[in-house]
Formats: C-alpha cells, sequence, structure tokens
C-alpha cells in the first residue's frame, strides 16, 4: 500500500539500490504501483547507515523511507529467464527506473532502446552519481563524494562520532536531492508520454543535483566580472547589516528561537512590544553599522534569555513580528507546529512493536499518509507477476 492515490494505476519498475532508490520512494508515497527489482543479496540500503531499528542489526531508517510501499520481486538479469521476465513487466510498465551505476542496464541488454522496441512511451529514467557522461562517468561514487563534487563540502558525515554529527552544520544535499530531481523530470515526460505516447529517457545525477542546489555560489563563479556586491551587505566580514534582527537567540528554557525582524517596519513592532526603545536607538543616524550590530546582539542575547520559548512565541503573534523555532533534532520530534502537521505516521515493524517514522511533506487533506512498511527482498514475487502479467 503506498501512502496517497495521485499516482493510482501508474506501473514503475525499479532497479536501484541505496540513494537512487529514493526517486521509485517519492513515486510509491503519491500512490504508484512501484515494484523494485532486486538480486538475490537485495537492495543493501536495508542496512546501510546508523541507527540500525528494532535491534542493533535491524533495518536502516533509510530504507524504510526509501521503500516503503514497494513491491519487491527478484530476478537475476544476467539470466535470460530473468531478461525474459523484465521485458515482460516492461512492456506493462509507464516508467523503469535506472538507479545504479549508469549504463548497468543497457550492458544487460535491458536499456532504453530494448524497452521502447517493447514499449514505445516508456519512460526510462537513470538516476546516479555521475551520470551517463563525461570524463568521470565511469568511476565509482559514494553519497558525500556528490557534495564534494558540487562545491557544497567534503565532509563525510560517518567518519564523524555520533556526538560530532549532532553538532555538525554539514547536512547532505546531493544523495538526497537526486530523487527530488528525478520525480519532476520522470512525471514531466510521463504527462507528455500520456498525452503523445512519446517515450524519453530522463538522466538525474547526484553530483549534478549538488552543483545545481546554490545558485548564487557556482552562478556566481561563472560570472566573475558580472558580480558586484549588494548595498547593505558589508565586505569585511561578509555579513548582512542588521544581522542581529535575523539571528537563532536561545531562551530561558534553552530552546533556540529564530528572531527575524530584519525590515525596519517589525523591528520597530519588536522594540515597542518589549519596551526598549534603547535597541532602536542603537541605530543612530551617523552611527558605524558594525558597531550598532553588535551593540543589538549582545543586548538581545541577553534579553531573550530571560523569558521561555513559549512566552516569546506568544509575544510575537500578539504584535505580529516574525519569529520561529530553532529546533534541534530533540525539540524538533516534539514542536507541536511539527506534531499538527501531520509529519509523523505509525507502522508496525514485526516483532518489535511500533515505529514512529516521518511521513511526506507533501499535505492533502482528502488522504491520510499512511504507507506500508518497507518489503522484504522478492516479498511479491507471485503478486507481482500475476497482476501485472495476467491483467
Amino acid at each position: 500500500m503506498s501512502g496517497y492515490d495521485f499516482l493510482k494505476g501508474v506501473r514503475v519498475l525499479e532497479v536501484a539500490a541505496l540513494g537512487p532508490s529514493s526517486l521509485g520512494g517519492y513515486l510509491a508515497d503519491m500512490g504508484a504501483d512501484v515494484v523494485k527489482v532486486e538480486d538475490a543479496v537485495g537492495d543493501g540500503v536495508r542496512y546501510a547507515g546508523n541507527p540500525a531499528m528494532g535491534s542493533p542489526n535491524g533495518e536502516s531508517l533509510l530504507h524504510l523511507r526509501w521503500n516503503r510501499g514497494k513491491r519487491s520481486v527478484q530476478l537475476d538479469l544476467k539470466s535470460d529467464d530473468g531478461r525474459t521476465t523484465f521485458l515482460q513487466l516492461a512492456a506493462k510498465a509507464e516508467i523503469v527506473i535506472e538507479g545504479m551505476r549508469a549504463g548497468i542496464l543497457d550492458r544487460l541488454g535491458l536499456g532504453f532502446e530494448a524497452l521502447k522496441a517493447v514499449n514505445p512511451a516508456i519512460i526510462f529514467c537513470s538516476i546516479s552519481g555521475l551520470g551517463r557522461y563525461g570524463p568521470y562517468a565511469e568511476m565509482g561514487s559514494h553519497g558525500p563524494s556528490f557534495d564534494a563534487f558540487g562545491a557544497l563540502s567534503s565532509i563525510n558525515p560517518y567518519a564523524l562520532t555520533k556526538e560530532e554529527r549532532v553538532k555538525s552544520a554539514a547536512t547532505p544535499v546531493g544523495m538526497h536531492a537526486m530523487g527530488l530531481y528525478a520525480a519532476i523530470g520522470t512525471l514531466s515526460a510521463l504527462t507528455r508520454a500520456r498525452a503523445t505516447g512519446e517515450g524519453a529517457l530522463v538522466e538525474v545525477a547526484a553530483a549534478d543535483c549538488a552543483a545545481h542546489w546554490l545558485p548564487d555560489v557556482v552562478d556566481a563563479a561563472l560570472n566573475p566580472d558580472q558580480c558586484f556586491d549588494r548595498p547593505g551587505f558589508l565586505g569585511g566580514r561578509g555579513k548582512q547589516a542588521h544581522w542581529p534582527r535575523l539571528c537563532r537567540y536561545e531562551c530561558s528554557d534553552g530552546r533556540g528561537i529564530f528572531f527575524q525582524a530584519l525590515s525596519p517596519k517589525f523591528w520597530d513592532r519588536f522594540c515597542a512590544a518589549v519596551e526598549r526603545p534603547d535597541l532602536a536607538a542603537l541605530y543612530a543616524d551617523g552611527r558605524d553599522v558594525n558597531e550598532a550590530d553588535e551593540d543589538v546582539h549582545r543586548e538581545l542575547v541577553t534579553l531573550f534569555a530571560t523569558r521561555p520559548f513559549a512566552d516569546w512565541m506568544a509575544l510575537f503573534g500578539l504584535h505580529d513580528v516574525p519569529a520561529g523555532a530553532a529546533n534541534s533534532r530533540e525539540t524538533l520530534v516534539t514542536d507541536p507546529h511539527f506534531l499538527a502537521r501531520h509529519n509523523v505516521y505509525a507502522v508496525d515493524l514485526p516483532g518489535k512493536g511500533e515505529l514512529r517514522l516521518t511521513g511526506t511533506p507533501i499535505k492533502t487533506p482528502d488522504q491520510e499518509f499512511a504507507p506500508a512498511l518497507a518489503p522484504t527482498a522478492g516479498r511479491d514475487q507471485d503478486a507481482v507477476l500475476d497482476d501485472w502479467l495476467n491483467d
């Protein structure tokens, strides 16, 4: 059972492992019938990453998210029988996902051209680390390398201790962005195929996703002669003028709050709400902005520490001053806004009890998001072959 019913009736055949499994996961979340084709070993993402769920050797959270709502069959695509069955399934699918090193299905005689011969409207999405062409295309790659390529980071979070990972500001981008970009491309191609009968090869590389993530970084580097410092940003320290008015502070109960009174009208409202006209006076005409900002920051650190988070949020709501939670992982999962927006669903882990997992940021008022637990390898063999090949 998948999440929503928006893609009900869309058949997806997935040959993917690790991060590329996320594409099929997003499609399953929206209601597609995603059949995961696995070999005798199965997708390594089942036991990748930390923590393990249910027991020290249990399944991973990556697997429980990216493979939820899918069905699984096991085929040996190196054998004649396996390839024959795969082609029979592809003839009934609308989308085929190649989510391994690019070109593997071509080498097995199951690439885009071979699939078009049995299904001219097929959408073939190749999602990989480095893509189908380019100097690095034949290289192996792993998640942290995508961000290193894209000038985002060269930190491997798994090289850090558990405590260091919690404190680290490094967040993997390429590994998680590739499924989202691929979903957009795949569904766009599907829309055209349904209208025209014309299939398409869609390709997404995680390294490209990381490189495209920050337009004001890479695009600036592409146009150095056309880039100029914008008035209002301080050159020497690289800080925006009035930066303390768009900043995180700690409240008296230890919770973080993100203060957002950057614009003059919100700053004036805040100063009036806390009855501190002296704060506004720190930005007196003619005063150096750097010095004023340092003084304001010191005052705000002291001020925010005088009240708990809930009191500050109530005050800001009353006076229409932008502010929000600056959560840790621990406070996020208890944050009332996070919980009120149905970001958590429950599923039973056989023999281990209930798990509470994050759902999808895509909401609809008409449906509950409650996908089935990610399958064991080959669990749905008979049911899939019967559903797809005998309909």
